[in-house]
């Protein structure tokens, strides 16, 4: 049997050239349970996205005969990327997957357990700007008409868009509400953001009055007449089964809502950018809507300035000399 040294050098690179095919290492060289156990400020869904990302940067890796960190210098980061471009990976796909590896391999050399960090001074790629596309006003007021909920079930379907819209949620941030995490006398949330990042978030008049109802009766009325199992008793909203709601069906209760009216398919997050832009299409501070949404970075809240042209037309007519049509 080949020994240890015959197949992998002292970096832990695979000797190609060997006839032998034992593997010199286990996965546990690459110590990304551990690096994940560090992130301790990051959500599941972070932690998932960490995960996936490094397992795919170290199948690349050992498919090139790389088996360890050691291993790995800015060459083959460089390589990486390259491939990644070369197979049509989307540009914000490629910025996160670097992102994840610069954090690991910083996270590595803190902890000693390499002599170099490969990550340093490699480009990231912009990421997608695509600007995103929020629902014109007619098709918010199709949407949340004025209709009254007839049972629990239609009830809590309409409370969906009217929080995701109404507050600017995100789908994972509407699904952990919990009855607890609302203070229907003051009109506002407390939410868990990303990064496990709690912040308030303000609900409207009518989303108000509808929990106020889905509280006192319509929440007990659904467990009776819609659900097959034992209900979590601490969120707001349960599917059928009982258990919390996940964010499969709110995309399912979406899609059907929207169905209903003949309305375009929009994801969850659409209704998020909607809330943004008609925040600033109203006059509301850039900093403001930042707060509100959660955002870290102004630079990330900037796209809505991008987005609300119908906001800078006004302006426009509104202060420029030539601005007003002439009077006959």
């Amino acid at each position: 049997m080949c020994s240890l040294a015959s197949i992998c050098g002292v970096d832990g690179r695979l000797n190609v050239d060997s006839v032998c095919t034992v593997h010199c290492v286990s996965g546990d060289d690459w110590n990304v349970d551990a690096f994940l156990r560090f992130l301790t400020d990051a959500s599941p869904a972070t932690i998932k996205a960490y995960r996936q990302d490094l397992n795919d940067f170290i199948r690349w890796s050992e498919e090139g005969g790389y088996r360890t960190p050691k291993a790995i210098s800015r060459s083959e980061v460089a390589s990486w990327i390259a491939d990644m471009n070369n197979s049509g990976r989307a540009q914000k796909t490629m910025a996160r997957r670097i992102s994840a590896l610069r954090r690991y391999f910083k996270w590595l050399l803190k902890n000693k357990l390499v002599a170099q960090d490969p990550t340093i001074k490699v480009l990231t790629p912009k990421g997608d700007t695509r600007i995103p596309l929020p629902l014109p006003r007619s098709e918010i007021g199709q949407l949340l008409d004025e209709e009254w909920p007839q049972n629990a079930f239609d009830l809590r379907d309409k409370l969906i868009p009217e929080i995701l819209y109404g507050s600017g949620l995100r789908v994972a941030e509407l699904c952990d509400l919990n009855q607890g995490s609302l203070n229907l006398e003051k009109l506002q949330m407390e939410v868990v953001g990303k990064g496990s990042k709690p912040r308030v978030a303000f609900m409207t008049e009518i989303t108000g009055q509808l929990l106020e109802w889905w509280i006192a009766e319509q929440s007990e009325a659904f467990d009776k007449g819609y659900t097959s199992g034992e209900r979590n008793s601490d969120a707001l909203f349960v599917n059928r089964r009982g258990n919390r709601i996940g964010q499969r069906d709110v995309r399912r209760i979406l899609h059907r809502l929207l169905k209903a009216k003949g309305l375009t398919e929009r994801s969850p997050h659409a209704f998020r950018h909607t809330y943004a832009t008609h925040l600033l299409d109203g006059g509301a501070d850039l900093r403001a809507i930042q707060e509100l949404l959660g955002h870290d970075d102004l630079t990330t809240t900037q796209i809505y300035a991008d987005v609300s042209k119908e906001r800078l037309r006004d302006e426009h007519n509104e202060y420029h000399p030539r601005g007003k049509p002439i009077k006959k």
